[in-house]
C-alpha cells in the first residue's frame, strides 16, 4: 500500500510539474508575440507618441548622421516611443538616406510621418 501511494504521489506530482511548465511556456509565447504585434504596430501604424503633447523641443541633426544616432536623439528628447521601431520604419520607407542636416522643432504630438517628412525636407520647418 505505501508502494501504491507513492507511486501515485509521484505521477501526481509529475503531471503538476509538467503542467507548470507547460504554464510557463503558454507566458512566454503570449508575452513574445505581444512585444512583437506592438513592435509591428509602432512601425507600420502613424500614430504620435502622445496627441496631447504640443511642447516643441529642438533637435540637432549632424551632418552623416547615422539613422541610429537620429533615432536615439529623437528618442531621448521624447518625441518617439521606440527608437528601434523608428529606424526600422526609416529603412522600409528608405528615408535614411534623405535625412537632412540641421536643428529640427519636433513635438510628441506629431506623427511619425510628419517627423519623417520634417526630417527629410519634405515640410520645411527647420530653425
Amino acid at each position: 500500500m505505501a508502494i501504491d501511494g507513492a507511486r501515485s504521489m509521484k505521477k501526481v506530482l509529475r503531471f503538476m510539474i509538467g503542467l507548470l511548465i507547460n504554464v510557463c511556456i503558454l507566458f512566454a509565447l503570449v508575452k513574445i508575440f505581444s512585444g512583437a504585434y506592438s513592435f509591428a504596430y509602432e512601425v507600420f501604424a502613424n500614430t504620435s507618441k502622445d496627441a496631447g503633447d504640443t511642447k516643441i523641443v529642438s533637435i540637432e541633426v549632424l551632418p552623416d548622421p547615422t539613422t541610429m544616432e537620429v533615432c536615439e536623439s529623437l528618442e531621448e528628447a521624447g518625441v518617439i516611443d521606440n527608437k528601434y521601431a523608428f529606424m526600422f520604419k526609416l529603412r522600409l520607407g528608405e528615408h535614411t538616406s534623405r535625412i537632412k542636416a540641421g536643428t529640427y522643432k519636433l513635438s510628441p504630438s506629431y506623427t511619425s510621418k510628419q517627423i519623417i517628412n520634417i526630417l527629410t525636407g519634405v515640410e520645411d520647418t527647420k530653425k
